[in-house]
């Protein structure tokens, strides 16, 4: 597996090509770029994942020549209300789905009702459920602290570590944040 990034829209999205023996996925491309080009080159894309609908993770979604996109029903009013006249998402994803061999879905909702994390060997793509050291807001509409306390408490009971690459911010460990995040501290 090969991974590269790029940092993308006015919020500071990390966008990840994602490069598997079997497919190329991309998550969360944050908006139209020359960076979102640069970052995908002469790849063919195949699955376009968005960790959750708010718009500074799904501007470029469409933007691509993508096979599919796919992302989790419950976000979707999101999508519908920062881009309404939005091409089809292509698939809905559900916990413990795969979307493609080895890509496994978990639904850890909290920063938004329909926010997902993939699991892909040992990296978590955590969208904004977990940054370094911090979490994703629960604020917005649709947040929730209590749901992603649960959520919290779900990822960090996963056997073993993690690389962890947060939707914003700089990548951690999921040893790092069991140790020194003090959400997950709260959580003991």
């Amino acid at each position: 597996m090969r991974v590269s990034s790029a940092c993308l829209g006015s919020l500071g999205t990390n966008c990840y090509l994602i490069e598997l023996e079997s497919a190329t996925l991309l998550i969360d491309p944050a908006e139209d770029s020359s960076a979102l080009h640069s970052l995908i080159g002469d790849r063919s894309i195949d699955v376009v994942v968005l960790t959750h609908g708010h718009f500074d993770h799904v501007g470029g979604a469409w933007a691509i020549n993508a096979a599919e996109i796919v992302m989790h029903r419950d976000d979707l009013p999101f999508v519908d209300e920062f881009f309404p006249d939005h091409d089809p998402i292509h698939r809905y994803v559900e916990d413990g789905d795969e979307i493609k061999s080895g890509v496994k879905v978990l639904h850890l909702p909290g920063h938004s009702p329909g926010s997902i994390v993939l699991q892909i060997e040992d990296f978590l793509f955590v969208g904004d459920v977990l940054f370094a050291s911090s979490i994703g807001r629960t604020d917005l509409p649709g947040g929730s602290m209590e749901v992603m306390a649960d959520s919290l408490r779900r990822l960090t009971a996963l056997p073993g570590d993690y690389d962890v690459y947060p939707g914003h911010g700089e990548s951690t460990t999921l040893d790092c944040e069991r140790q020194i995040n003090p959400y997950i501290r709260m959580l003991r």
